[in-house]
C-alpha cells in the first residue's frame, strides 16, 4: 500500500512540477532592433559619429547587451536596399519587403524592432533619439526581456 501512494505521490508531484519546468525550459523572445541607413545619409553619420555619441551610448548600454542588433546600409538614398545589405541572420526582412510585406523606414537613420520576427515599433531620425527613440528601445527591451 505504502508502494502505491509513493507512486501516486510521485507522479502528483512531477505533474505539478511540470508546468514550472515548462515555463523555464521556454525560449526566450528575440528581440531585433534593424538600424537602417545609407553611406551618403549626413545624419546617419551624425548619428554614428563619436561627436554625437548616440551609437556609442546606445552600444553601451545595458539594453543592447540583450538584443539582436543589425546594420542595413546602402550606397546611397536614392538606392534601393539589396539582399546584399543584409546580414543574413535577417534576410527574412528582405524577403517580407521583395513580396510587399515589409516597408523600409521612409527617413533615414531609421530603427526597427522586431519581437520573434513581428514588427512592434519603427523609429525615424536623430533628433528625438535621446529623448525619445532611445528610451522606448529601453522600454521595449525591459518589457519582453526583462530587466
Amino acid at each position: 500500500m505504502s508502494k502505491r501512494i509513493s507512486a501516486v505521490l510521485a507522479l502528483l508531484v512531477a505533474c505539478l512540477g511540470l508546468p514550472w519546468a515548462m515555463a523555464a525550459d521556454a525560449p526566450k523572445p528575440e528581440l531585433v532592433v534593424v538600424y537602417w541607413a545609407s553611406k551618403d545619409c549626413r545624419w546617419c553619420t551624425y548619428w554614428e559619429s563619436p561627436s554625437s555619441g548616440m551609437e556609442k551610448r546606445f552600444k553601451e548600454s545595458r539594453e543592447f547587451r540583450k538584443i539582436t542588433y543589425r546594420v542595413v546600409k546602402n550606397e546611397r538614398l536614392a538606392d534601393p536596399y539589396t539582399l546584399r545589405d543584409f546580414p543574413p541572420d535577417i534576410a527574412w526582412v528582405h524577403e517580407r519587403m521583395r513580396r510587399g510585406e515589409e516597408k523600409r523606414p521612409a527617413v533615414r537613420p531609421g530603427w526597427v524592432v522586431y519581437l520573434d520576427r513581428k514588427r512592434i515599433a519603427t523609429f525615424y531620425g536623430t533628433k528625438n533619439w535621446e529623448e525619445v527613440h532611445f528610451p522606448e528601445i529601453k522600454w521595449l527591451v525591459s518589457e519582453h526581456l526583462g530587466k
